[in-house]
């Protein structure tokens, strides 16, 4: 059985994948269409979690930090995927393996106190001077 598998046409199995990717997207459609309102009464939507209300325009300045915020994600994230494989084969990889893993991991809290301390993941309100 599993050998059928393992001779497959290469395209085949793409066409499989498109497949169904498109009918992943139809079905999200087809669901969003499904659950969305019907009604074309916006100020009956009230304020999304955001606060900001239904009505306001999708045309607003966004902080340049927000953007910092999840490259820095992307980053730490793929850092912990590259941790989780090495994890894997940590048993192969033995004592040379475990010493460069700590150096990875010590390189990676260096960056993120660097980025700590430099105010880079402060998104928040900044007070202009003291206690007011």
């Amino acid at each position: 059985m599993q050998e059928a598998f393992t001779t497959l046409d290469p395209r085949i199995s793409l066409g499989i994948h498109a497949i169904a990717a498109a009918l992943t997207v139809a079905i999200a459609l087809l669901l969003a269409r499904l659950v969305r309102p019907r009604g074309r009464d916006v100020a009956t939507f009230g304020i999304y979690e955001s606060g900001a209300p239904a009505t306001a325009t999708a045309v607003a300045p966004v902080p340049t930090a927000y953007f910092q915020i999840a490259a820095f994600f992307v980053i730490f994230d793929f850092e912990a995927a590259i941790l989780f494989t090495w994890a894997l084969s940590a048993p192969a990889a033995g004592l040379a393996g475990l010493v460069s893993a700590g150096i990875f991991i010590l390189v990676l809290l260096a960056a993120l106190f660097y980025l700590w301390a430099d105010g880079a993941l402060d998104v928040g309100a900044r007070s202009e001077g003291g206690a007011a």
